[in-house]
């Protein structure tokens, strides 16, 4: 008697599908080089590009012309303002990643307090030098108020854990922390509001919204862009006093600007946007510094 043979179900349900080739192409730029900006320079380009998107238009074929999406709140704007939200706050975080990096170069402090930090060895091997810092950041997380506030004391020895007492850096921090959990609903959810979010954002305010989809106009990204315009502004203004201060303790300042030029234009530079960096600015800057902690010739 033979062996029946066994069979098997073997459906193909989800129709034809075609093999992947992706492995042979290539999704990054090698001749790319960061911009000698600083990083608020490079976030507010990286703002402006995002917030061009939203003037994106979609042909019609029953009218045959191009009808811009932001005058429509249909499924393709829908998806756009999703994709604009996830840049914006993208932004951010390149700036305080280039803001760190930038600092563990040139501020001594800031490095000596991350020589204990690790690098992955292929990253110590295959990075430039001036990008090496890049590495320590690779676990880091920029996208809630109390991850950025982490960041920044494990890495430039910043403590900004008690910025409750600050109005005008709270307030940009809760906003962005609202922005955020957009973000994690378009990245997790398919742009859909669950539980956890509703939590942290008020559930009794948010809970009829629970499993809906963002839906958000024009007017509603151009505000998420001025929350991460604000935060950005906040910090990078906070950063820039508290590591220009601790310098007192670490650099003999003359009080002579001929002298100290060098030295502070690093700093001023880094944090000081390239349409505000004038000679007479960095002048004004260096002399309130000094006369702030009465540093004299």
């Amino acid at each position: 008697m033979n062996k029946k043979t066994k069979k098997i179900f073997n459906y193909c349900i989800s129709g034809a599908r075609t093999t992947s080739s992706i492995k042979s192409l290539t999704f990054f730029d090698e001749s790319y080089s960061e911009p000698e900006k600083p990083p608020i320079d490079i976030f507010n380009d990286k703002i402006k590009s995002n917030l061009k998107l939203l003037g994106a238009s979609l042909y019609s074929p029953q009218t045959l012309q191009f009808i811009p999406l932001a005058t429509y709140v249909n499924d393709e704007w829908k998806q756009l303002s999703n994709l604009v939200i996830l840049g914006l706050v993208s932004s951010v975080e390149t700036y305080f990643r280039s803001v760190i990096r930038k600092l563990l170069i040139i501020d001594e402090h800031s490095r000596k307090h991350s020589y204990a930090a690790n690098v992955t060895y292929g990253a110590a091997l295959h990075h430039q030098k001036n990008l090496l810092p890049e590495a320590l950041l690779e676990n880091a997380s920029f996208t809630s108020s109390s991850n950025i506030v982490k960041s920044l004391n494990a890495f430039l020895n910043i403590n900004l854990g008690g910025y409750s007492k600050i109005p005008a850096l709270n307030s940009a921090f809760i906003d962005f922390d609202t922005v955020c959990h957009l973000r994690h609903c378009v990245v997790h959810r398919s742009g859909h509001l669950g539980s956890n979010n509703a939590l942290s954002l008020g559930l009794d305010e948010y809970c009829r919204y629970l499993e809906k989809p963002i839906s958000i106009d024009l007017l509603g990204i151009q505000e998420i862009a001025v929350v991460c315009d604000t935060l950005v502004k906040e910090v990078n203004d906070k950063l820039f006093h508290e590591i220009v201060s601790r310098t007192v303790n670490d650099i003999s300042w003359s009080g002579d600007l001929r002298s100290d030029k060098f030295i502070f234009k690093q700093y001023f530079d880094l944090f000081s946007p390239l349409l505000t960096s004038s000679s007479d600015n960095l002048r004004s800057c260096y002399y309130e510094f000094i006369y702030a902690y009465n540093i004299k010739v």
